[in-house]
């Protein structure tokens, strides 16, 4: 017994080990890639933020009239469709047919010829072949709408994803700075009529933290003093369905990516980034974290009810 105890015990440390190795090497991994894609994605979305941002404020202009739950199946299909439409003529359909028809046709080799084990080892190569020749096929117009698509729903984010404060509601204002400051140095927030503070700032190593009470409704700007620089941030107080961006700062594109309606902020100003705590939606359709799931099941139905009249082959 004590052997098998021992035995059972070092082999859930070795699992453990295991998970946490992995874990670690996908994080570095993950990390490396952003600072490799940084230097080029972080301008392309400086430039692509503002104009996506426009348009997205004239679509929900229209949709907000409608209710939540319309609204996001109305984008949710037009999405779906234009996905369809696009991985129509950014595909080789052609290709995709003759793959599929590989496909099906060495699945009808197997069954026929399943007593000859030579055959059926080289029909098994050849399926996998076409398997991997029609990833291939697909992939290529899924990376290239990739952008877009995280773009577009990044928008949706801010909109389904939190809501406004409402007046007299409490939250927390986060700010990160790139290098712990002097005590003399505390950073100020002027909160006008948007946030009445009532307490803060509490610093901590490189992080300032204020507790505020929403006030007067309407999208107000947080100015925040430090040292000799001004940041801006904006907040919104309100009731109903208004776009809300939590959080602002500097040019790291994951950052820029799922925060896109304010711009970066200047690294010279030696703030990473401003953080409010908004609320998030409640709903079982439309709300926090169940709107993606939503959106997803709408449009892939769409489009996939839609392929056949289009002749869409994936």
């Amino acid at each position: 017994m004590d052997a098998i105890d021992w035995l059972l015990l070092n082999a859930g440390y070795a699992v453990q080990w295991l998970w946490h190795g992995a874990g670690s090497l996908l994080s570095w991994l993950w990390s490396g890639f952003v600072w490799l894609v940084n230097p080029v994605l972080s301008p392309i979305l400086r430039v692509l933020n503002p104009i996506v941002t426009s348009a997205s404020d004239e679509v929900y202009a229209v949709v907000k009239s409608l209710p939540e739950w319309l609204g996001l199946t109305l984008i949710s299909a037009v999405f779906g469709f234009l996905l369809l439409l696009a991985f129509k003529y950014m595909s080789n359909q052609n290709a995709i047919v003759r793959v599929k028809d590989d496909i099906k046709a060495n699945l009808l080799a197997l069954k026929l010829y399943k007593d000859e084990l030579g055959v059926t080892f080289k029909t098994q190569g050849r399926l996998l072949w076409a398997i991997c020749r029609l990833q291939r096929y697909v992939l290529v117009p899924f990376l290239i709408l990739l952008l877009p698509m995280v773009m577009l729903i990044a928008q949706m984010g801010l909109w389904y994803q939190w809501r406004p404060l409402h007046p007299g509601e409490q939250t927390l204002v986060k700010m990160e700075l790139s290098k712990e400051l002097p005590e003399f140095e505390e950073p100020t927030l002027e909160a006008g009529e948007a946030l009445e503070v009532e307490v803060g700032p509490i610093a901590g190593e490189e992080q300032v933290y204020w507790r505020v009470r929403a006030g007067t409704p309407g999208i107000h700007t947080l100015k925040f003093r430090v040292a000799e620089t001004t940041v801006e941030k904006e907040v919104v107080v309100g009731e109903g369905f208004q776009r809300v961006n939590p959080k602002r700062s500097t040019s790291g594109w994951v950052s820029q990516l799922l925060y896109p309606a304010e711009s970066v902020i200047p690294t010279e100003a030696g703030v990473r980034s401003i953080e409010i705590d908004y609320p998030g939606v409640e709903s079982y359709i439309y709300g926090a974290d169940w709107w993606i799931l939503y959106f997803f099941i709408v449009s892939m139905v769409v489009a996939l009810a839609l392929a056949p009249v289009f002749k869409v082959k994936y």
